[in-house]
């Protein structure tokens, strides 16, 4: 409470998070699909106090409001309306991915009124308080811009952020624990490999991850609770085969992605605390509960709407590039592109993971093998991987042939 009552310490949240992801300029914006970012009201530090904060006005409705615009009318601008309204909730999902598996800085309090739907002002009104304003706020602030500002060039609606007076810092290690888990459970639907990640998560103490019987407990708990908030397609459970052949995908190319239900989830969880002694942080409750909020809005826009379908995609390109260099990411990547049979790379599995991604970015599978290739990860994929297939290589031929004594004459030996 203290700390929310802090307004500079909101003010310097403010900044961070511009930085971040403001469309002036935001350096994390790039990792977002459509590269663009979103509006961070400029602070005016030189009448910001601990106990006041002035920042820029931002025109705009909620986004938990969108839902009830008149998109019911059956005309081509109710439909419009419907599909930009879906779009905003969809990069609302992508800037909270971003900031859950990306950077770590995450809006603590992402409810659905901290979230603005901001609309373009007319630039040739001839209404003046504007201007009037805006002179008025750059006597106060050189620093100040109107809000009018951002839109001169981009007429199309977009969305604001409000309120940070809690910015959670998620660790790295927790961040790609994240994106392991998602991995294991849509890709190889391998809850026992979920299971043992929870202590990446920081979500269980040492002696329940490293006692055999509590893991195995956990497994099957853990089993059942996926059971019930995972939805898949008729004809596929989470205990159907998902890991050869053409079980992987469908006849259009796509895997069957499951869709998850938010509030089950932190249901399910809940009911395990006392059992594991599980620690819920708050960003994961808060974010949890801030996904679960946007799918909704989603689903009242779309009921066909699936968060783990822009979820997934997202993880599975991060664990490609591992951007941390994580051991853990690079090992989850090698069961996922493995054969449990026989340990060989499965070039089935590799194909569906590019094409997975290039869903995500839009881009070729030849253009997302080469950007992954570029990153460091990608690189040390790729040694790894060629290390391993030549030890394996080296070990058949060896097993196969009978051992000769080494002999040194003629290497060494003069003549």
């Amino acid at each position: 409470i203290f700390e929310e009552l802090d307004y500079l310490n909101e003010a310097n949240n403010a900044k961070i998070f511009a930085k971040l992801y403001s469309t002036k300029n935001g350096i994390s914006i790039k990792s977002l699909p459509n590269g663009e970012g979103v509006i961070v009201p400029e602070i005016i530090e030189s009448l910001c106090t601990k106990n006041v904060i002035v920042m820029e006005w931002i025109d705009g409705s909620k986004l938990t409001s969108i839902s009830n615009d008149n998109v019911s009318l059956l005309d081509g601008s109710a439909e419009e309306m419907r599909q930009e309204n879906l779009a905003l909730v969809e990069k609302a999902l992508y800037v909270t991915l971003s900031q859950l598996l990306d950077t770590g800085v995450m809006h603590a309090d992402p409810h659905g009124g901290n979230l603005l739907k901001v609309s373009t002002p007319s630039p040739t009104s001839s209404n003046s308080k504007p201007h009037k304003e805006q002179r008025r706020r750059r006597r106060l602030s050189k620093k100040l811009h109107s809000a009018t500002s951002y839109f001169k060039k981009d007429p199309i609606p977009t969305l604001a952020y409000l309120d940070f007076g809690l910015l959670a810092t998620i660790p790295v290690p927790v961040r790609d624990g994240l994106v392991c888990a998602v991995a294991q459970l849509v890709f190889a639907k391998d809850v026992e490999a979920v299971a043992s990640l929870f202590g990446e998560l920081d979500l269980l103490p040492n002696e329940v991850i490293s006692d055999p019987i509590e893991r195995k407990a956990l497994t099957n708990a853990l089993t059942k609770t996926m059971g019930e908030v995972l939805k898949y397609p008729p004809g596929e459970t989470l205990y159907s085969d998902n890991t050869s052949g053409d079980n992987q995908t469908t006849t259009t190319n796509t895997r069957s992605i499951p869709s998850l239900e938010f509030d089950k989830l932190l249901d399910g969880l809940t009911r395990l605390v006392p059992r594991f002694k599980f620690r819920l942080p708050p960003y994961f409750i808060n974010n949890a509960r801030a996904l679960g909020t946007l799918e909704g809005t989603a689903r009242s826009l779309d009921p066909n709407f699936n968060c783990l379908q822009l979820m997934y995609p997202y993880a599975i390109y991060r664990l490609l590039q591992n951007p941390t260099n994580s051991p853990v990411v690079a090992s989850t990547l090698q069961s996922l592109i493995r054969s449990k049979e026989t340990g060989k790379i499965d070039r089935q599995k590799v194909t569906t993971l590019l094409r997975e991604v290039s869903l995500f970015t839009g881009f070729s599978r030849r253009k997302v093998l080469m950007d992954v290739l570029r990153t460091k990860g990608g690189k040390n994929l790729i040694m790894y991987s060629l290390i391993s297939e030549t030890k394996d290589m080296l070990s058949r031929r060896w097993s196969q042939k009978p051992t000769r004594p080494f002999r040194t004459r003629g290497l060494f030996s003069r003549r």
